[in-house]
């Protein structure tokens, strides 16, 4: 009986966490789009560059981090590592059918919350406000965004899955800087989603 009472709470506290965190990530995204109104960086909001060149671009790059990704599932993901992302709230969702506003509402709006730090805000400071190059302020952009990534190794522990996800995660915020001032920040958004959802459902598939 202690047993289940330990499992009860234990379930009742990670369900206490997980609400906390996706309600700061809501209001994150309602902070993050009011600027917008104010003008900040509006340029990021419009298609500025759809040429042959950007959609070459857009399609190599996204087939290139998908093979990125099956390379990363196949030498990182085995054993320990595989076993410990079924802890990973997405694809908890995907294995037990219950994560329906998981999936739908908080990883879209976490996506969102993300691209807009590190790309639209960001990489706008980094050009406007300390009047770096283009190139400098995108790779600044993406060492942060990989380094903010160091948090998996708190939540998992495992040093092949945070291997995996700074250099996945640098290569993405590489990508997705060229698309943010080519196709804008709607483009990142969509790409970063899809991205992620494959690789993690890809791992659903294999852990399932």
């Amino acid at each position: 009986m202690g047993s289940f009472q330990y499992i009860i709470i234990t379930y009742g506290i990670r369900k206490l966490e997980l609400s906390k965190k996706y309600l700061t990530i809501t209001f994150a995204v309602i902070l993050l789009i009011v600027p917008l109104f104010f003008g900040i960086y509006t340029e990021f909001l419009i298609v500025n560059d759809f040429s042959l060149f950007t959609l070459a671009f857009l399609l190599i790059g996204f087939v290139f981090l998908l093979v990125l990704g099956k390379v990363m599932e196949f030498f990182m993901y085995k054993g320990t590592s595989k076993e410990t992302m079924k802890h990973h709230e997405v694809i908890n969702a995907l294995l037990n059918k219950n994560g329906k506003n998981i999936l739908f509402v908080f990883f879209p709006l976490t996506m969102i919350m993300e691209e807009f730090i590190f790309r639209y805000y960001l990489i706008g400071v980094l050009l406007y406000q300390l009047k770096l190059g283009l190139f400098l302020a995108i790779l600044i952009s993406s060492v942060i965004f990989s380094l903010y990534h160091l948090h998996i190794w708190f939540k998992f522990k495992n040093l092949k899955i945070l291997i995996s996800y700074l250099i996945s995660s640098f290569l993405l915020a590489l990508y997705n800087g060229y698309l943010l001032i080519t196709l804008g920040i709607f483009a990142c958004v969509i790409v970063h989603t899809c991205l992620v959802f494959i690789l993690y459902y890809n791992l659903y598939k294999k852990l399932s």
